[in-house]
């Protein structure tokens, strides 16, 4: 008995030492660095004081969902503090749950939930670098890319944008080798907190269907049993959430009408291919080259870089999914239908947030376009890992290599430099995003 037992305890080690060296250590890191960012702009002395004197604008709506559950009276001003119905119960629910379970006042469990969140999120980046054996020093290079991108503070703060990536990681991750019970189950749970977190869930919910998607072979009904199980446990969080507001306020499309209320305009499916979407005033021009602005404006600064951020991640878009069709195209990349969820979940995110806030002036953008960055930010480096670039003189790759280098090095600058400046903007309560 002895023999078996220690045989698996050796083979246990051999595969927790690589799992906890290279995906929950390196993960743990960024997190705890995102974390001390905060405090350090901050002028409180402690954790909990540098984090719940941060509570502000979405995070008291989502405290009041975790306090007082959903209160809706009527569309009149004096109930607008009571509509809390515009935000999805993923994250409160969350929120809820960790602080009962930790023992602390929700208000705390605003940042440990995020935060925790954070973790898994890198988890599963790491995980993805695992699984498509990407090099040390590319995963590198694509995490801080992450880690420096300006709005990535969101993501241990009180708000929900690491609860949606980790369950949207958690979804792709599990359903791209789908077909497995199991791992459908997986799939479809993670799924459900990311439509039961973001309206936007419910659109990459139907992404699984795209494994089924392989030319020359003939899919089993096994496999789309088990795919269509998994993509209606990822619709319930969302389409729940609109059950639920019918079954209680008599309206299923109350958070739509709340969203109406709030801003007082209706989306603009048209946004995408309007000129004045990208095009700045004048005032937001001089707002953006003011020096003094990023520390002193109130508002309009922040207000033109999430414009910006529009024009710029739409040609990250365009530009990262002409070069994935060209390589495929000439037959020079492979296992594109892995990635090809990546880039269709990113358009309809950076489609859907700019149909809400295009009336707007593309207000909080550069938030919105976190998500999207992360996932591009995958799609691009399994691009690069499976595509051969032998076809390119060895004398052009040089030059290239040089070219992508200083590129690299100037973005990452520029990313740091406004993750900063964004950050010491959110913890002294200037607008953001």
């Amino acid at each position: 008995m002895s023999f078996p037992l220690s045989h698996l305890l050796q083979r246990g080690r051999q595969h927790l030492a690589p799992f906890l060296g290279k995906i929950l250590l390196p993960s743990l890191a960024l997190t705890v660095l995102q974390i001390f960012m905060i405090p350090f702009w901050s002028e409180e002395s402690d954790y909990a004081s540098a984090f719940t004197a941060l509570s502000q604008r979405d995070s008291y709506w989502y405290l009041s969902i975790v306090r007082r559950g959903y209160q809706f009276v009527g569309f009149d001003k004096i109930a607008y503090e009571q509509s809390n119905v515009a935000f999805f119960p993923g994250y409160p629910l969350a929120v809820a749950a960790i602080s009962h379970l930790v023992g602390v006042d929700p208000e705390l469990g605003l940042y440990l939930t995020a935060q925790l969140f954070c973790w898994l999120m890198w988890v599963y980046l790491f995980l993805f670098y695992r699984r498509w054996q990407i090099p040390p020093l590319w995963q590198i290079l694509a995490s801080l890319l992450i880690f420096f991108y300006p709005t990535s503070f969101y993501l241990v703060v009180g708000y929900s944008e690491s609860l949606f990536m980790a369950s949207l990681l958690g979804f792709l991750y599990w359903s791209i080798h789908g077909g497995r019970p199991l791992l459908m189950l997986l799939a479809g749970i993670h799924g459900l907190v990311m439509s039961a977190t973001r309206i936007v869930g419910l659109p990459v919910a139907l992404l699984p269907f795209l494994n089924l998607l392989k030319a020359g072979e003939r899919t089993q009904a096994r496999r789309w049993f088990w795919t269509s199980m998994a993509a209606s446990l990822a619709l319930l969080g969302g389409l729940g959430f609109f059950l639920y507001c019918q079954l209680r306020f008599g309206r299923w499309d109350l958070y739509l009408e709340m969203q109406r209320y709030f801003t007082g305009v209706k989306a603009n499916y048209q946004a995408i291919f309007q000129a004045r979407t990208y095009v700045l005033s004048a005032e937001r021009w001089q707002s953006l080259l003011s020096l003094s602005a990023p520390m002193k404006d109130p508002g309009l600064w922040a207000d033109a870089l999430s414009q910006l951020f529009v024009s710029a991640t739409l040609g990250s878009l365009l530009v990262t999914g002409l070069m994935d069709a060209a390589g495929v195209m000439a037959g020079r990349s492979q296992c594109w239908r892995e990635r090809l969820g990546f880039h269709l979940a990113a358009w309809a995110m950076f489609y859907i947030a700019l149909t809400g806030t295009s009336p707007l002036g593309q207000r909080s953008m550069s938030r919105y376009c976190l998500p999207v960055h992360i996932l591009q930010v995958l799609a691009l480096v399994h691009w690069a890992k499976h595509t051969d670039f032998s076809f390119i003189p060895q004398r052009v790759l040089g030059y290239l290599g040089t070219i992508l280098k200083l590129g690299y090095g100037l973005l990452a600058l520029i990313f740091l430099a406004l993750n900063q400046i964004l950050t010491w903007r959110y913890v002294h309560h200037l607008w953001v995003a």
